[in-house]
């Protein structure tokens, strides 16, 4: 495993991004939600993917999952180099082309803006936007506490990407775009793919997807 070499392949890719809308994404009809699981596996490491795809109506239209044996860890800032292997299975079998694809990870919110919704995004030439969970990087100011109140994050004294709090007294997510999307419009794609809980129903959907199919693996191995 070479650092030097993921972060050189991250600063190639990061000069092909394009943080302006291709598509109106107010008229989007399909979006995708994309989680990865890891579970050990004698010796290695089997990463699961979970690709969703629904309507605006939060109607699912397609799952499609992914299994790859890994190598890469777990290491901030490099996730891409050890999901997208993963993600792609899933991507491959797809039938339906979504408007956006929404990732449970971040966007240009990161040192290289080169989180894994736009290495995914400039891999595949899709519409990306990343909705991280937690904090990864940037400076910003905690947002009101009420439903939808967003505060800008800085990196090097420009906007990234948005803190966003989707319910009064939770933590915010983290906002931004991916690829062939600009900021204002990843984050109307967030706030127009929420449901009832804190994070989007594709996302939200593909993580609990996961575990049932990750208890259903584990079924088959013993």
């Amino acid at each position: 495993m070479d650092i030097q070499r993921f972060i050189e392949i991250q600063l190639e890719l990061s000069k092909k991004l394009n943080l302006k809308d291709r598509k109106d994404v107010k008229f989007f009809k399909f979006m995708a939600g994309i989680d990865c699981t890891f579970m050990d596996v004698e010796d290695k490491t089997l990463g699961i993917s979970c690709i969703v795809v629904m309507d605006r109506e939060f109607n699912v239209l397609e799952i499609n999952y992914g299994e790859v044996f890994v190598d890469v860890p777990y290491i901030p800032t490099f996730l891409a180099f050890r999901e997208i292997p993963v993600v792609m299975e899933a991507y491959q079998k797809m039938r339906i082309s979504p408007d956006v694809f929404i990732f449970d990870g971040q966007g240009i919110l990161h040192p290289r803006k080169m989180g894994i919704a736009s290495h995914f995004g400039i891999m595949t030439d899709t519409v990306t936007v990343g909705c991280g969970k937690s904090y990864l990087y940037g400076r910003c100011e905690e947002p009101s506490n009420v439903p939808l109140a967003k505060s800008p994050v800085f990196v090097d004294g420009e906007v990234r990407g948005y803190s966003l709090r989707v319910k009064k007294s939770t933590n915010p997510i983290f906002v931004s775009p991916g690829n062939n999307i600009s900021l204002e419009s990843s984050l109307y794609v967030i706030i127009n793919s929420l449901g009832r809980y804190k994070l989007p129903e594709p996302i939200r959907l593909a993580h609990n997807l996961l575990k049932v199919y990750r208890n259903k693996v584990l079924e088959e191995l013993r």
